[in-house]
């Protein structure tokens, strides 16, 4: 086995006819210096975040595992006879009270599994249904789909259906601005959809920041309704319901409100059922370290590394001594020596180092952020290439936002849809070997391999064939 190093630069990717142009040869001299002389391409990239990009990275999946448990439910008909949901239809006969269903919206599938819930809960009851969105969307393109669903629910499925109220995930005062419509009913009100989706999209705000507003009067909390959660990650609901505790807004008797979920849900103050159960991958990153006898080394900002080790250990949620985790918060990666130093220390022999350019706010500190990175890129690249270590340099998501330029002018920055891969290693040369298509879970499995050539599955690196591929260059 032999020791390798991957490096992710975060938020990079290859820039978009539409984007500003950041990255040039003389702001990263040695990335493009091994553009050149390593083995270079590009993976398909259509993640935005540490979630979904680690969730791919891991499992090769870029949706929750969790939608297939739904979707094999609802194709035979077996959601119908959930133990819980006809307990929930049961309940809202007998108490004649409201069903408020706060939904976690990810993409179109998220609607398209809601809505076959909303239609059934409308034909077996004649109680009101209100719908709270909860937006995690982080494209503005994902308006033209959130707008025709906006619709399609609030006119078209029935006149005890409404939409209540819409927030993104990522709103600061989510939880404030939440609670005043939910008990209060008082707050930013928008009886037109289109309208307030063209609002939003003209002024670049991305849905998980959306702040909070509602769509309808008259879809407020009252003592005996019940709410259903719903989710598909484990997320924590101790700030929604420690809000209705405190009773700031109006008086509720609790006791009466019912709370359900769809998977298992956090709250430290109320017990909550849920419908489903999570499953585990049959295919993840511990798992296939495991195989190949190795152990890791993840660098990543400390917030981050539960997520991180979440996918990592195909969604089980435990730690184990094959991957340890090293914070990064105080900024020991952007002095090349001293985390050459610390990687020559371990004994791990896989450490991959998370950087990441999307949370800079302009143009100028995205390329004083990638100038800082490249240097580090020359430091471990001098030490690999001497001790026949792999180098491998990409990414797990892009960026896509708009940030100003050092005049003043608004830029777009879009490093969506694909991320650079390069492989450095002395042993793997353009003349004998290739990139083929992929992602980063390809890329991941190109890098287990390159630790132990005895690991079966193939990744993007493919070794030339024929006689003639010694001519190839």
């Amino acid at each position: 086995m032999k020791k390798n190093i991957l490096m992710f630069i975060n938020g990079f990717g290859v820039e978009q006819r539409d984007s500003y142009n950041v990255y040039s040869e003389s702001l990263m001299p040695n990335m493009d210096k091994l553009t050149k002389t390593c083995l270079f391409g590009s993976l398909n990239s259509g993640d935005l975040d540490y979630k979904t990009g680690y969730r791919r990275f891991s499992i090769g999946i870029g949706e929750e595992l969790t939608y297939s448990i739904v979707n094999n439910s609802i194709n035979d008909e077996t959601y119908k006879n959930n133990e819980l949901f006809n307990y929930i239809i049961g309940q809202l006969n007998t108490n004649s009270s409201k069903l408020h269903v706060i939904c976690y919206w990810d993409n179109e599938n998220t609607f398209f599994q809601l809505v076959v819930f909303l239609k059934e809960v409308v034909t077996r009851t004649k109680i009101p249904v209100n719908v709270h969105l909860v937006l995690n969307q982080k494209s503005l393109n994902d308006y033209r789909y959130i707008e025709k669903s906006l619709n399609t629910l609030n006119y078209e499925l029935g006149n005890n259906l409404k939409v209540g109220i819409v927030s993104g995930s990522n709103n600061q005062l989510f939880y404030k601005d939440f609670m005043k419509l939910f008990v209060a009913d008082s707050g930013e009100k928008w009886k037109d959809v289109s309208k307030k989706v063209e609002v939003l999209y003209e002024t670049k705000t991305k849905p998980e920041d959306v702040r909070t507003f509602a769509l309808n009067s008259g879809t407020t909390l009252n003592d005996n309704d019940s709410v259903l959660f719903f989710n598909y990650s484990n997320i924590d609901v101790t700030p929604f319901t420690k809000e209705l505790i405190e009773q700031k807004y109006r008086k509720l008797n609790l006791g009466t409100i019912r709370f359900y979920s769809l998977f298992p849900i956090k709250c430290d103050n109320v017990n909550i059922p849920s419908m489903y159960n999570y499953a585990v991958s049959s295919t993840y990153m511990l798992n296939s370290i495991k195989t190949i006898n190795a152990r890791c080394m993840i660098m990543a900002k400390q917030e981050y590394c539960p997520e991180i080790n979440n996918y990592l250990t195909g969604l089980r949620n435990t730690y184990e001594e094959s991957i340890k985790y090293m914070p990064t918060d105080n900024g020991f990666i952007y002095d090349g020596n001293i985390l050459l130093n610390t990687i020559v220390s371990l004994k791990e022999e896989l450490v991959i180092v998370n950087y990441e350019i999307d949370d800079c706010k302009t143009v100028e500190e995205i390329k004083d952020r990638l100038s800082k990175i490249d240097s580090v890129i020359g430091i471990l690249y001098g030490y690999t290439s001497q001790n026949n270590m792999g180098l491998f340099i990409s990414s797990l998501y892009g960026l896509e936002k708009e940030l100003y330029n050092n005049k003043h002018e608004l830029c777009k920055i879009n490093f969506s849809v694909r991320a650079p891969v390069i492989v450095a290693d002395p042993s793997i040369t353009k003349n004998n070997y290739t990139l083929e298509e992929g992602t980063v879970f390809n890329l991941a499995n190109s890098v287990y391999k390159n630790i132990n050539g005895n690991y079966r599955h193939e990744g993007i690196v493919k070794r030339k064939k024929g006689i003639l591929s010694i001519f190839k260059k």
